[in-house]
């Protein structure tokens, strides 16, 4: 089953990234020497005509100022750290298919809130018991088959409803489908020791057909509460796969700090160490600030 996560994962060091981090010194290089498209026409002659720097007390790291000119050139750019309601959600695959009035009674049914493979009780496996009757499907209803591990269907938000889009191969449905939990127990296949859910999408204008596969978007549980992020834009890798920013502390100053990554959703990256709200972060720019800071740093 393909799945697709929000979650950032640390980059490795590799090929990519070195070659990256060379073309971030070659392009600061040129950029910061690059003659100067203003009245007068002359660019900088030495590193400290674009570019110095000052110690920071206690770190190894020195704050990089750049002139005005040097700025533009670099074309830095900025945003905020902030706090944001983040909605976490699974992407998994999932099948159309005929509503199930009577779901049979698996032998590896959860029961109990526990887990049973063939038979055997797992203490470990505490998923949410049923809270209602299976749904009774009603005329023109699909529903949709997804499977999960045991460890995904503690994650995600058991009562939310699930999001139906198209596969990336194919049209878009002509408007957005959510599916409901059908209420009835996870069952297990025996064979993958994976758990089968259902959920159904109600009336007749849903657009999906049977058998059809789709994409479904789960909501992870603590989904809505309130994040430290920065925009994706702001972090930078260095070649040891270890994620920075760079603060803007006053114009032309720069600081670049380590971060930790929780995950990316969407344009953000979640972070669970780095700068405090409120902090002003370069957006566009950040390879290049750090291009000039190994080059020229003295």
């Amino acid at each position: 089953m393909k799945q697709e996560f929000t979650a950032a994962e640390r980059p490795e060091p590799n090929g990519k990234t070195v070659f990256a981090g060379f073309a971030a010194l070659a392009a600061a290089a040129m950029l910061l020497f690059a003659p100067a498209a203003h009245a007068g026409g002359a660019g900088p002659t030495s590193p400290s005509d674009a570019v110095s720097f000052e110690e920071i007390p206690g770190s190894t790291i020195k704050r990089v100022i750049l002139t005005t000119k040097a700025a533009e050139r670099l074309g830095i750019e900025t945003g905020k750290v902030e706090e944001k309601p983040i909605v976490l959600n699974q992407m998994v695959g999932g099948k159309v298919i005929l509503p199930k009035e009577n779901q049979p009674e698996p032998s590896g049914k959860l029961t109990n809130g526990q887990f049973g493979a063939f038979g055997q009780v797992v203490a470990s496996m505490t998923p949410q018991p049923a809270a209602a009757p299976p749904t009774v499907p009603a005329a023109g209803e699909v529903w949709v088959h997804v499977t999960l591990s045991k460890g995904e269907w503690e994650r995600i938000a058991q009562v939310a409803p699930a999001r139906i889009s198209q596969l990336a191969t194919r049209d878009d449905l002509k408007s957005e489908v959510l599916a409901l939990p059908s209420k009835m127990p996870p069952v297990q296949d025996m064979k993958r020791s994976m758990l089968s859910l259902y959920y159904v999408a109600p009336g007749k204008d849903h657009g999906l057909t049977l058998y059809q596969r789709v994409r479904v978007e789960l909501q992870l549980t603590g989904s809505g509460e309130k994040r430290m992020v920065v925009p994706y834009s702001a972090v930078y890798y260095d070649g040891k796969g270890a994620p920075w920013v760079y603060v803007n502390p006053e114009p032309l100053v720069f600081e670049r700090q380590r971060i930790e990554v929780e995950r990316i959703v969407g344009d953000v990256a979640i972070v669970t160490d780095g700068p405090p709200t409120g902090t002003t972060v370069v957006t566009v720019g950040a390879a290049l600030l750090y291009g000039a800071e190994v080059i020229y740093k003295r």
